[in-house]
């Protein structure tokens, strides 16, 4: 029997998870929900490998489905996450690679995040970095986005936040060609895995960038696995209900947002703060959400669905059949918007 070397081995894994990915994302009741979730585990790890951590409190999103953080979000190229990038602009144009990450504004002047006088020195750094990556060897895109992050860590152009942008390009260049990233899937493997994946020779560098993609791609998998299995669950309590009244648009909202309160429900389903409050409690009494600020007034709310582990396994997920479309009627495409990210102190006492 042929014997497969273990970096394909793991090449074959990455791809056939990220695959999968976007297979889901395609036919899952849930994926509106899902995508919202898998983007903010994503921009989490960023922010812990960038020292930086965000707690689910600082994420809103918007009507037309955004995640954004608050105003004191400290990432470094927060800009440059799940935005576009033509993959020539990386190779040849290091003004506007920089300018993508954030590094430099639009009159190509530093960040305030960085000192003023490094425009001119950024610019150099990454132009050498791309002549270098001209002259690696050709190779699939998932192992060349690991040659592209782990010689822009060896360069560190930017001096600050250099972590993050290798990340952000090597994603850009492999897992986000597909469906499967919004700009930290490998941030999210990585994180996960606790390697010294910094300084690891280029073998090993390689080898732990395919087991982060898989690991990171199968927790995205066993989440919508686990936001379907809630949709099944609550779907009954719904159904089973004389007048469910606003309940379903309330766990729809639930189900896409990481905290809910009194006065983002009520704004986004037109109730009253009585309404809001009523509606929650009726929730929380069916277990369908738990109170997450153990306070008596300002409290916030999350659906009871326990994120997976991010452990590199090679187990599969069993798809369970909803068996019905309830998640994916009309109600289920409305937009899913609530100023989530605003602070819970401005809700209404519940």
């Amino acid at each position: 029997m042929t014997a497969f070397h273990p970096l394909l081995m793991a090449y074959a894994d990455a791809q056939s998870a990220l695959e999968r990915i976007e297979e889901r994302r395609k036919l899952s009741p849930v994926r509106r929900p899902w995508r919202n979730r898998c983007i903010i585990a994503e921009r989490q790890a960023l922010a812990r490998i960038d020292k930086a951590p965000l707690d689910d409190d600082a994420f809103r999103i918007d009507g037309r489905g955004t995640v954004s953080t608050h105003a004191y979000d400290l990432t470094h190229w927060s800009r440059a996450v799940g935005a576009p990038i033509d993959l020539t602009t990386i190779q040849t144009k290091p003004r506007a690679l920089l300018r993508w990450l954030g590094a430099l504004d639009g009159n190509d002047r530093p960040s305030p995040l960085l000192p003023i006088h490094m425009a001119d020195a950024m610019v150099d750094a990454v132009e050498m970095w791309q002549r270098d990556v001209k002259a690696l060897p050709s190779s699939p895109p998932l192992l060349h986005s690991a040659q592209l992050a782990r010689l822009w860590l060896q360069r560190s152009p930017i001096g600050r936040g250099d972590d993050v942008a290798a990340l952000l390009i090597g994603d850009r260049w492999g897992a986000g060609r597909l469906l499967g990233s919004a700009g930290g899937l490998v941030a999210l493997g990585l994180d996960s895995l606790g390697a010294p994946w910094r300084l690891a020779s280029s073998d090993k560098f390689a080898g732990l960038w395919l087991h982060a993609i898989t690991a990171a791609a199968r927790h995205h998998l066993d989440l919508e696995v686990r936001l379907r299995a809630y949709a099944i669950r609550a779907a009954g309590h719904v159904e089973a209900r004389r007048r469910p009244g606003a309940l379903k648009q309330l766990l729809l909202l639930a189900m896409a947002h990481p905290l809910i309160n009194s006065g983002s429900v009520a704004r986004h389903l037109g109730l009253t703060s009585a309404g809001a409050i009523k509606l929650l409690t009726i929730a929380t009494d069916l277990g369908l959400l738990i109170e997450r600020s153990g306070q008596a007034s300002y409290r916030s709310y999350a659906i009871p669905v326990t994120p997976p582990s991010l452990v590199p396994g090679v187990r599969n997920n069993t798809a369970l059949d909803m068996g019905n479309d309830f998640w994916t009627s009309a109600d289920a495409d409305m937009p899913l918007s609530a100023d989530i990210g605003h602070s819970l102190s401005d809700s209404e006492n519940t």
